[in-house]
């Protein structure tokens, strides 16, 4: 692992949230010190985090703790391994615990290497048109289970005049089945938001979609590719060719 890889994916998840937080109704950044803190105002931890990608002073690391308990949503600190146990020693005093969940971190390089191999019996699209986003709404309330309406608060219209990211949908014999989603920073293209309904999984979706995310990042002069795992994508990306740079730990408000 270079630093380098480690600084694109920790700057490439900060700028996703900080997007989604900039394009949904409710939704704001802030920054204490070299903490980075985005909440979209969901109630899924995963949409309002801390990010702290250098050992924080404990005054910032605690305003940054509470600037997000204020926002009465459920959140993480995140923090890479290098970073872990300063956030660990400080984690009292800024009324958080750790918990036993980690989250990987994981870059596919060079992009030049990428191929993209669809089922036979799907197709995959890229969102162009607000009508789109209903079926978006579809795949990511079934894949993730939330509620439609706050899937579609995920993705709103103006996503789409964003160029920094672009949505995409998969088909399987005319029926909505998988999601994703591109979001470039730099020559960096990041993973997010890969979904795929149960009755359409085990049959190479997830990795389909998720290379072709990626192959208009690459397009696009992207160099490299990073994502954020979970334990059902993890061996997925493994096989793909991406490799874990990092374990995120994640903390929680105390009690």
């Amino acid at each position: 692992m270079s630093g380098d890889q480690l600084s694109d994916l920790n700057e490439n998840w900060a700028a996703w949230l900080h997007f989604t937080a900039d394009h949904a109704a409710g939704g704001e950044s802030r920054t204490f010190g070299a903490i980075r803190c985005s909440s979209v105002g969901v109630p899924m931890p995963l949409f309002n985090q801390a990010f702290v990608f250098e050992a924080p002073a404990a005054d910032d690391l605690a305003q940054a703790t509470s600037w997000l308990s204020s926002r009465n949503v459920p959140f993480w600190v995140t923090a890479p391994d290098s970073v872990a146990p300063a956030v660990a020693a400080l984690a009292g005093a800024a009324d958080l615990d750790p918990t036993a969940a980690t989250m990987p971190g994981m870059v596919y390089a060079p992009l030049a290497d990428l191929s993209v191999e669809v089922p036979g019996d799907a197709e995959i699209l890229a969102v162009t048109e607000a009508a789109q986003l209903a079926d978006l709404a579809i795949v990511t309330s079934e894949a993730f289970g939330a509620p439609v309406e706050l899937a579609g608060m995920l993705a709103p219209a103006s996503t789409l005049d964003d160029d920094r990211c672009t949505w995409f949908l998969g088909y399987v014999d005319g029926e909505v089945a998988a999601c994703g989603q591109l979001l470039r920073t730099a020559d960096v293209a990041g993973v997010y938001a890969i979904g795929v309904r149960e009755r359409f999984r085990r049959r190479g979706l997830g990795a389909a979609i998720s290379a072709a995310v990626l192959a208009p990042g690459r397009e696009l002069g992207c160099s490299i590719g990073v994502l954020q795992a979970s334990p059902m994508g993890e061996p997925v990306y493994g096989r793909m060719g991406f490799e874990t740079v990092t374990q995120y730990h994640l903390f929680v408000a105390s009690g």
